[in-house]
């Protein structure tokens, strides 16, 4: 038989790996609860910065045991990195995006319409008559 990258056979980890990722996962999830409650001398600046610290590991962990790229190729280990730099890189544009207060919709036709619903009067001050201003998250 031929020694093809489907003809491996699967890797069977073995249940200590599983109950020991647990109990780490569950000591991690109370720390979490414990900083939670607490107040680092940073402010919330370090508590955030400590929730993410304790959040990328209980991730790192489910991805590398219970997802098995612990025992994957190499080429799954590069495509795992992909994922996680695409995430990351969609996160970092997602909170740029969501720290703008008011998009600028200049109209698209001539007549003055605009691209997004008008505002309604008095809900936005200072703004130059010729560009219409959408406050985000209003539906109207």
């Amino acid at each position: 038989m031929a020694n093809t990258p489907l003809s491996h056979s699967h890797h069977v980890v073995p249940a200590r790996y599983y109950h020991i990722n647990l109990l780490v996962l569950a000591l991690l999830m109370g720390l979490t609860i414990a900083a939670a409650y607490w107040s680092a001398p940073g402010g919330v600046v370090v508590n955030n910065i400590i929730a993410v610290g304790i959040a990328s590991i209980k991730a790192y962990l489910v991805i590398l045991i219970f997802m098995g790229v612990k025992w994957a190729s190499p080429l799954t280990k590069v495509w795992v990195l992909a994922g996680f730099f695409g995430f990351s890189l969609m996160f970092i544009v997602l909170c740029d995006y969501m720290t703008r207060q008011f998009e600028p919709a200049n109209g698209w036709v001539k007549n003055g319409q605009s691209a997004y619903p008008p505002v309604r009067p008095g809900s936005v001050q200072n703004v130059p008559d010729n560009v219409n201003f959408r406050p985000r998250g209003s539906g109207n």
